[in-house]
């Protein structure tokens, strides 16, 4: 999965020699560029009249400028009496003001490229949103980004009934890749890490690992208890210590763990249904699924 980036695309009626030349003609490129944030790009490659990439970094804005410069593609394709152009802003990186600042700063100057030449006039002022808010952490939503599709991945894993050897050590390896992200990942929280040891813990405990599946689920508590989560999270830390202690044989452990976690109270009825689902669900290793 690549970066956090701005893609855009639009279809203009005009052909690919007079798109390419507004995008590399300085007069024309200022009919619809917005005079009050001007672009500094050196023109990186250029494949007439298909492709331009050029380097970008917004002058207007202090802050901005000073960050090392992100890339613009222009990807251009013939559709009939049509164009379909595609813009990709790319290559931000760690904490960037550019992706805030450039995040509403787009739609017009391409609406603004497709006026002029459907038209021949250009679409008038546009008031663009102001260049405010915080600087983002690009490389932090990325990691955010990916925790989630990895936490998929493993479920998916994990649902298929004629799952290999190979598909289990698939499943591992999604499960740490998923915990790796999500302690690196934009807006993470306690809750966070003590569900990435969950997840841990089950998978080992579904794969009858007991001893990882212990570890795992001793690190959850503990996540769990230190932050003082309480209701969903505390009843699957009690879940997960319950499965671990099964897969390893010690049934009155499991069953008291288990018990344990029912017994949390979890104030939201949806939440309630899935934990009351998952802890019901196989494996429990020769203990019965309730009681």
């Amino acid at each position: 999965m690549p970066k956090p980036q701005h893609v855009h695309e639009l279809y203009i009626r005009t052909t690919p020699e007079r798109l390419w030349d507004a995008l590399t003609t300085p007069e024309l490129a200022r009919a619809y560029f917005p005079t009050d944030a001007p672009v500094i790009g050196e023109v990186l490659e250029a494949e007439p009249p298909w492709r331009l990439v050029t380097a970008f970094s917004l002058a207007g804005d202090p802050e901005a400028a000073a960050e090392v410069p992100s890339r613009v593609t222009w990807e251009i394709n013939a559709a009939g009496d049509l164009c379909r152009l595609r813009l990709t802003h790319s290559d931000f990186g760690g904490l960037s003001r550019t992706w805030a600042a450039t995040a509403g700063f787009w739609p017009p100057v391409i609406s603004g490229l497709k006026t002029l030449l459907e038209t021949g006039e250009p679409l008038g002022p546009v008031v663009l949103p102001p260049l405010e808010g915080d600087a983002v952490d690009v490389d932090a939503e990325w990691h955010r980004d990916l925790g989630i599709d990895t936490n998929q991945e493993v479920w998916g894993l994990l649902g298929r009934l004629d799952r290999t050897p190979a598909d289990d050590e698939a499943t591992v390896r999604a499960a740490y890749a998923s915990a790796y992200h999500w302690s690196r990942a934009a807006r993470r929280t306690e809750a966070n890490e003590a569900r990435a040891e969950w997840m841990l813990s089950h998978v080992h405990a579904v794969l009858g690992r007991a001893d990882m599946a212990q570890h795992h689920a001793q690190r959850c508590l503990a996540v769990v208890e230190a932050a003082g989560l309480d209701d969903f999270d505390l009843a699957y830390a009690h879940e997960a210590l319950a499965r671990a202690a099964a897969a390893d044989g010690r049934l009155d452990d499991a069953k008291r763990h288990r018990a344990a976690a029912a017994a949390v109270p979890i104030a939201d009825d949806e939440d309630r249904k899935i934990f009351i689902d998952d802890l019901a669900a196989s494996p429990w290793f020769g203990l019965a699924a309730t009681g």
